[in-house]
């Protein structure tokens, strides 16, 4: 589900994970694994299959298992999100294509994004569950005051209105997106680590001390709506409402 290749200095994160590389517990969690378990790389680059990042969550699998299953993965989610935003080493999207919902949060949370094509944005509102607290705050960070109308909305931005919103950072071929984000990432990482670290943290102290207020704050709320009977049943109406138009 997440092939792991090395170029020099960089690890490459590939997600192969399905047809859409939709977002379950085990993916967040290889994810998670790697990110926590850098070694000698000095950057990262994540990038999906060739038409696709991710379509974001994958809600079969949320809607066929318990409420356990699904507060677990809300809740490792939004921590990958934080851990990806606050990682000291540069790291790096290559969008290869879709990046929805929770796969647009994962992008927003790295030093740069480079899009080829699809679309992007955070669907949430319109499958009925709330965007997890650290990583609404990372959406903050990355677009701005378009954050709420992005949110509330549940919209998704071709690329080039995706520039415009600041959802990513640059447009680029579909031949060329994942040679982009390897040459951005080897470029951030060609200075010394304190250095690149120390301005990735200062840069982010106000958004961080904004994430770990709005965890405090909402983090249980927000587990509380996932898990609840209404949202669900909406996710599950939405999924029903999908399948009927295809």
């Amino acid at each position: 589900m997440l092939a792991v290749e090395h170029d020099g200095p960089l690890m490459i994160l590939r997600i192969n994970h399905g047809k859409v590389n939709a977002f379950d517990l085990d993916l967040v969690r290889a994810i998670s694994h790697q990110v926590q378990d850098l070694g000698p790389a000095k950057g990262v680059v994540i990038t999906g299959t060739d038409r696709i990042f991710s379509a974001g969550v994958n809600l079969t699998r949320l809607l066929e298992n318990d409420v356990a299953y699904t507060a677990a993965f809300v809740t490792e989610l939004d921590a990958l999100v934080q851990s990806i935003f606050e990682l000291s080493v540069p790291m790096v999207a290559a969008l290869t294509g879709h990046a929805i919902a929770g796969a647009c949060l994962l992008a927003a949370a790295c030093d740069y994004r480079v899009m080829a094509q699809g679309r992007i944005g955070v669907t949430e509102a319109l499958v009925g569950l709330p965007v997890p607290p650290a990583s609404l705050e990372v959406l903050r960070f990355t677009a701005g005051s378009r954050t709420a109308g992005l949110v509330l909305s549940g919209r998704t931005v071709e690329a080039n209105e995706a520039l415009a919103l600041g959802l990513i950072d640059e447009v680029t071929t579909q031949d060329s997106v994942e040679r982009r984000a390897v040459e951005v990432a080897r470029q951030f990482a060609s200075t010394p680590a304190q250095t690149f670290a120390l301005h990735k943290q200062m840069l982010r102290a106000d958004a961080s001390r904004r994430i770990r207020e709005a965890l405090t704050d909402h983090a249980t709320l927000v587990a509380q709506a996932w898990t609840g009977e209404e949202p669900r049943q909406f996710a599950g109406d939405y999924m029903s409402r999908l399948k009927s138009h295809k």
